[in-house]
């Protein structure tokens, strides 16, 4: 009895050294073939893609507002700007509205899908399917508009097509600014114009 008791004893305390050290292993073994993750392997973009966002310092609905030299009011909104990489002072902006309120009561809105603005020059040139629409009755598309904020001014060098108070017309270029005593605004239409008369 004595005998077995002192086996019993020996194979407990024997167990007591070798399941610790059991479980130790088991343990670092786990840690040993455990795979090691990268720091940077959790974010889900490429290098290449997060250099490009990092340029591309985009701005959503960008707004601008101010005024002409004659004291007309000016506004410009688009769906998204960002600087040119080589210019700082040159802006491309996206989906633009702008709406010019002249000192006689009449507006001008403009509509174009990109626009390309100088903020040293003021000048701003729309281009894509540009859409203009005045309170005095004329409604113009054409490819590209360049618009000098500083004098509220516009001019196309592009054919236009439009209707206005006396019928539909085409054009190949035109120009718009305000009357010499400031009183309205005026659209000149050049470089062969084809006008179909609409009597009132």
């Amino acid at each position: 009895m004595a005998r077995r008791g002192l086996t019993y004893s020996t194979v407990i305390a024997w167990l007591k050294v070798l399941l610790p050290l059991i479980a130790l292993m088991l343990l670092s073994t786990m840690f040993l073939f455990a795979r090691s993750v990268a720091p940077t392997s959790s974010i889900p973009f490429a290098k290449s893609e997060l250099e490009e966002r990092a340029r591309d310092q985009r701005i959503s609905a960008p707004f601008f507002a101010g005024q002409t030299l004659a004291g007309d009011s000016i506004s410009v909104t688009a769906e998204s700007a960002k600087p040119d990489l080589d210019n700082p002072r040159v802006t491309h902006a996206s989906d633009i509205s702008a709406q010019l309120d002249f000192t006689d009561g009449s507006t001008v809105a403009f509509a174009s899908d990109a626009a390309t603005i100088n903020s040293l020059t003021l000048g701003a040139t729309l281009k894509g399917h540009v859409m203009i629409e005045s309170t005095t009755g004329y409604t113009i598309t054409t490819q590209e508009l360049l618009v000098d904020m500083d004098t509220g001014t516009a001019s196309a060098t592009h054919e236009i097509a439009g209707s206005g108070p006396a019928g539909q017309f085409r054009a190949g270029a035109m120009q718009m600014s305000q009357s010499d005593d400031g009183a309205r605004t005026r659209f000149l239409f050049t470089n062969g114009v084809n006008l179909l008369y609409t009597p009132q």
